[in-house]
């Protein structure tokens, strides 16, 4: 499938590097910064026209007429005419991940792509709610409102490239910088808002807010039961065929996912809920009463399901209609106290590092501009171990926090409906299972899991302190737990997605004869193969480690201070 050798990583590292190499060849040159904006301005304009050409071009994209069934079609046409929108063109990608996308330049030549997955998965109210919300982007011109959008990081960043070498504008210099990050977080923010204003669009003309509710739902479920579904099929076939099937499957699923109506790093935890995809609301509350979900959705493309349900919700009681999930209306917690303190426990170790590395350098650039407020702290002979010990300290303060309390049972749908866990507060848990796949389907090098019990999917995290250690597992161990009924001790966290970081986890495994035994006999049958089952444990040292490295830091940085 041409996908696989034309994925949107191979174009986004083409433009990469044509910019780098164009920005290199100007600075060679002495070119004035006017030059380093209009050339991002020129960059993103000829993106902006090839766009179009080059997803037609990376994606099978069924054109046809009959593609489409007839019903959809009509409604679209039906819709424009209501709308005074042009009728887009039309397509469907013959995949069985479920989404939905347009893409153009202007309304004239816009695109609309559905999926068969998502055809197949919706009721016929649903897949026109979802039509819908992609004729909203359309009516809004969302191509053209990111495409002038993206131009204000590059445009930062160029200034930051034009000032940083010049003593006299190094503050100018760091400042485009730290725009330059910030503008990463409101382009994604803008993406965000689009999205939530095509919903609001979709419920207004279909007058179904509650129909939109539900489709997002089950595209959500529907996306990580397509991951289930391809892991049982690779696991029960055996066969490299199925798991290359997955793997171009799963490509086009994640590129889509980019651009569609939802993105299933988002929306994970729905999908977990594997019993019962009406069971969504209990568990989309905590994207609804953490503040922790808030800082987690700062870095997606879309708005978390909970937060895009509970509006529809709300349109849908203005249209005396009724919610498809009914959801709290008030953020409130019960502990609203938490938060600060767990922020500035995980900020503690971030802060006191970049003041180290970066707190000399510049202090003293603003010192040069006569800016005197930090520079006593900063430039002090006893910042730099002051800043390591603190380093230490509330790396081991963090440590402390993030791993604590006693092994208790638990089963997935419990755990999901816990409002107060996040990354940073665990919950000590035992839990039972089928290990289903790996974490990443189809990798042989992924060390992380997928456990299934009654009551639905958790990830597992492997995560090592050591250097390749993860890599030694997933080589080593990971496969043979893969199939088998596991125990599983761990902390359960909920951070963009849920999962377990394991801390030991055992079964009773099949082992086989190792590739020496087996070379070594001549003219063995492979059928011959000597296998037996045997207990296996994997336990992680992780915390220790860690521990034992923040406490050396501490340790340094004291001796420094004594010094």
């Amino acid at each position: 499938m041409k996908f696989l050798v034309r994925s949107f990583a191979a174009l986004f590292l083409l433009y990469g590097m044509v910019f780098a190499i164009a920005d290199i060849y100007m600075l060679h040159h002495s070119l004035s910064i006017a030059w380093g904006i209009v050339f991002p301005i020129v960059f993103i304009g000829v993106q902006y026209l090839l766009s179009p050409w080059f997803i037609e071009w990376m994606l099978s994209i069924d054109w046809y007429d009959d593609a489409l069934p007839t019903v959809y079609r009509e409604y679209i046409e039906k819709l424009c005419a209501e709308q005074g929108l042009p009728v887009p063109r039309i397509g469907v990608i013959h995949s069985a991940t479920p989404n939905a996308f347009c893409f153009g330049r202007l309304r004239s030549d816009a695109r609309m792509v559905l999926t068969d997955g998502l055809i197949g998965a919706l009721s016929e109210d649903e897949v026109k709610a979802v039509i819908a919300h992609e004729l909203g982007h359309i009516a809004h011109v969302d191509f053209a409102v990111m495409a002038v959008a993206s131009l204000a990081p590059l445009i930062l960043y160029q200034i930051f490239v034009w000032t940083r070498s010049v003593k006299e504008t190094r503050v100018i210099a760091f400042t485009a910088y730290a725009f330059y990050w910030i503008s990463q977080f409101v382009l994604l923010a803008l993406n965000r808002v689009r999205e939530a204003s095509a919903d609001h669009y979709s419920a207004c003309v279909t007058h179904a807010p509650e129909a939109l509710s539900s489709a997002l739902i089950k595209i959500s479920y529907g996306m990580l039961q397509f991951e289930y579904d391809y892991r049982e099929a690779v696991r029960k076939s055996g066969k490299k065929e199925a798991e290359k099937q997955f793997a171009k499957q799963r490509h086009i699923g994640n590129t889509v996912s980019l651009m569609g109506i939802a993105n299933l790093n988002s929306n994970r935890t729905l999908g977990l809920a594997l019993s019962d995809p009406a069971k969504a609301a209990a568990v989309m509350r905590w994207d609804l009463v953490n503040p922790w979900a808030s800082v987690y959705e700062l870095s997606s493309t879309h708005p978390l399901v909970a937060h895009r349900v509970r509006a529809l919700n709300r349109q849908a009681i203005e249209m005396r209609g009724v919610p498809a999930y009914p959801l709290p209306e008030t953020d409130s917690i019960s502990f609203p106290w938490r938060f600060p303190i767990e922020f500035l426990i995980w900020a503690g170790p971030w802060i006191s590092g970049i003041l180290l590395l970066f707190g000399k350098p510049v202090s003293e650039v603003l010192a040069h501009y006569h800016v005197h407020f930090s520079i006593p702290l900063l430039q002090s002979p006893a910042a730099p171990p002051t800043l390591l010990t603190a380093l230490g300290v509330t790396w081991m303060i963090r440590i402390a926090y993030r791993y604590h309390g006693e092994f208790q049972p638990m089963r997935i749908e419990a755990m999901l409906e816990d409002l107060e866990v996040s990354e940073m507060q665990p919950r000590a848990i035992e839990l039972h299972g089928e290990v289903v796949g790996n974490g990443f389907p189809g990798a042989f090098w992924s060390p992380d899991l997928v456990l299934k019990d009654d009551t639905g999917l958790m990830f597992l995290l492997y995560r090592s302190s050591i250097p390749l250690g993860r890599l030694f597992f997933a080589l080593s161990k990971a496969d043979n737990f893969i199939g088998e009924q596991v125990t599983v001790k761990g902390w359960y966290r909920r951070g963009a997605r849920p999962y377990v970081e394991i801390s030991e986890i055992s079964a009773t495994v099949t082992k086989v004869e190792t590739w020496h035994e087996v070379f070594t006999v001549v003219g063995k049958a492979a059928e011959n193969i000597k296998t037996w089952r045997a207990p296996l444990t994997q336990r992680s040292y992780s915390r220790w480690i860690q521990f034992a490295v923040s406490s050396a830091v501490t340790a340094a940085g004291i001796l420094w201070l004594l010094q």
